[in-house]
């Protein structure tokens, strides 16, 4: 369920980031947001989570973290 919910999210911060990258009003974003979730939560809910989304989207984007176990296997593999 967990995993679902993580999908989602990601799901709508990335609808949300293409609607913002097309020049789309915010309040178009919320009301897309609150709309697609309209079924599965309150209306107060729904209004939370889009204001939520919305500020996720508006983040940038990060560069992933480097995966420092590889690079200590290499480190291992270079010293033998």
């Amino acid at each position: 369920m967990l995993n679902m919910a993580r999908k989602r999210k990601r799901f709508d911060i990335d609808s949300a980031r293409q609607w913002l990258a097309e020049n789309a009003p915010v309040a178009d974003v919320l009301t897309m947001l609150e709309i697609r979730r309209r079924f599965e939560l309150s209306s107060d809910d729904c209004r939370t989570y889009a204001v939520e989304i919305l500020w996720a989207a508006q983040q940038p984007i990060r560069p992933p973290k480097p995966d420092l176990n590889s690079h200590r296997k290499e480190t291992h593999h270079a010293l033998a």
